[in-house]
This record gives structure tokens, C-alpha cells and sequence, in this order.
């Protein structure tokens, strides 16, 4: 290797290559750098490829982890799409690791989505290793691919997983509008019920602005009216139990009880009564 000059500026190779040949893109090393920005419902990673896009680590409330691509050199057409992890991105014959597949996101974009493989990969280029994309368009037996630097990736990372960790597992769109499903005479929630219903308190104590609990407790068309009515109020009764103990105002709760009024399947097939017993739980925000 020829040695660099004392008034050389150190750059990195971002390298953007062919099946013909190698394309180096060069961007000074001081100025490639990751990006932070996140609140409780989004954490996000940037960085700017310089002079050839950017890329982004996206996760939202309740979503699996995205990563998305942009490039004005990406191929028209694309056949194959992968991100891969590249252990020593040093060396000319580089240890890749495929972790997913992708799909074209508009003329210029792709997309990757697996929040266990991406996850693999951010851990990964915290210790040194890149993240590096290939693109295929077998008509004309072409491949591209970037490199992904982890360079000055360590610190913006770190602020990343501590906007993880405060994240709310869910945000408005999954909290507003939710139906528990009920066993035939029982008002009982399952584990899995107390655990989606701990997720939609937690959002609603962050949620200044919701002003109303809407509870509406139904069952099926078997049995009598006035044992339907008892048992819809009981099985509404016990969502709104579990949400003041899990710390929401009594005061913000509307609970009403339709018995077998209402039903969303007519019929008494065990596929109707299985979507007839249900309680459904809606969240009102001021002002909407």
C-alpha cells in the first residue's frame, strides 16, 4: 500500500460496485457520522452516504424494525435485493454474512424489515462491523452494492438503544380501537388479554389528551337476555378493573353493557360466538 502523505485528508471508500468493475466513492472519515432522533413512539438512526444517499434504522411503537435505502444510482429494475454484514470490511476478501431480503421502495429506495436480523446487525456494527446492501437485475447481469460504515457509529447507537428502552410498546393507532375476546360464560382476560391491556394503560398514561374510556361489553345469542345483559356488564366490569389497577382514572371510564344486542356475526355457529363474546375498548381524545 502506498504511503499516505502527512497532508492527505483521510478519507473512506464507500464503494458502489458493478459485475464490470469497482467504484469508489470517496467521503472524508470526519465527516461520516450517524444521526439520532427518537421520542416515545419512534427511534431512528441517519446517516448520510454523502454522494450517494442515505440509509436509516427505523423502529416504531409496536412495528418491527425497518431499514431503508436511498440512492439515485440504485438500478430502474431490481430482481434481488439484500443487506448483509461485512465482519472485516478492511480486508479484500470480505466475510459476508446475508441477513435479509428487500424490496424496491419507490424509483430511488429499498427496504429491509426483520426486527431480529437488523437487530443482529446493529449490535454487530457497534463493534466494528458494516452493514452493506446488493442489488440484482439479471437482465442485464448487473450487481451493485454499498457499503454501510460504522464509523462514529458507536455513540449515536448508544442514545438509539436508550430511546428503545423508554419506547411505549404501543401508540395511538394500535391503542385507540381494541376488542378481548371472551370464553363462553366466563369474564375472565387471558395472560396474553392483561399483557395488550398493561400496553394501552401504559399509552394512555402518556396521553394527556385522552378524555374518555369507551367499554362496551357484548356476549353471544345463547342464553337468556337478562343472564346476557349480567354477563356483558361483568366481562366489561373486569377490563375496566384491570385498567384502574394498572393506574387509569375511574373517572375516565363509560362503561356500558349491550348483552346479546349487537352481535358482528348473526348465527349461533362457534365461529359466531366466538367473535360475539367480546368486549371492545376504544380510546376518545379531545377535541376528535
Amino acid at each position: 500500500m502506498k504511503a499516505i502523505k502527512s497532508t492527505a485528508v483521510l478519507s473512506l471508500l464507500v464503494f458502489l460496485s458493478t459485475s464490470a468493475q469497482a467504484k469508489p466513492i470517496l467521503a472524508p472519515l470526519d465527516k461520516v457520522d450517524w444521526q439520532f432522533s427518537g421520542d416515545r413512539f419512534s427511534c431512528k438512526l441517519t446517516k448520510d452516504l454523502k454522494f450517494d444517499g442515505s440509509v436509516a434504522f427505523i423502529v416504531n411503537s409496536a412495528q418491527p424494525y425497518l431499514f431503508s435505502f436511498t440512492s439515485s444510482q440504485r438500478p430502474y429494475f431490481v430482481d434481488n435485493v439484500s443487506l448483509s454484514v461485512n465482519y472485516s470490511p478492511w480486508e479484500q476478501d470480505k466475510p459476508l454474512r446475508k441477513l435479509l431480503q428487500g424490496r424496491e421502495n419507490g424509483q430511488h429506495g429499498l427496504i429491509f424489515e426483520g426486527t431480529e436480523s437488523l437487530h443482529y446487525l446493529l449490535n454487530e456494527m457497534e463493534k466494528g462491523a458494516w452493514g452493506q446492501i446488493s442489488v440484482s437485475y439479471n437482465q442485464h447481469q448487473e450487481i451493485k452494492s454499498w457499503d454501510i460504515p460504522a464509523v462514529s457509529f458507536a455513540p449515536s447507537y448508544q442514545a438509539f438503544k436508550s430511546c428503545l428502552a423508554q419506547m411505549l410498546p404501543v401508540g395511538y393507532e394500535q391503542a385507540k380501537d381494541n376488542t378481548f375476546l371472551f370464553a363462553s360464560s366466563d369474564s375472565r382476560m387471558s395472560a396474553e388479554q392483561s399483557q395488550m391491556l398493561s400496553d394501552i394503560a401504559r399509552y394512555i398514561r402518556y396521553d394527556q389528551g385522552i378524555s374518555a374510556l369507551l367499554i362496551d361489553g357484548h356476549t353471544d345469542l345463547t342464553g337468556t337476555s337478562l343472564d346476557n345483559l349480567w354477563l356483558s356488564r361483568q366481562r366489561a366490569q373486569a377490563v375496566a378493573d384491570e385498567l384502574v389497577a394498572l393506574g387509569i382514572r375511574r373517572d375516565l371510564i363509560q362503561l356500558r353493557a349491550h348483552g346479546q344486542r349487537y352481535p358482528v356475526h348473526q348465527g349461533t355457529s362457534i365461529d359466531a360466538n366466538q367473535q360475539n363474546r367480546r368486549v371492545q375498548l376504544r380510546l376518545v381524545r379531545e377535541g376528535a
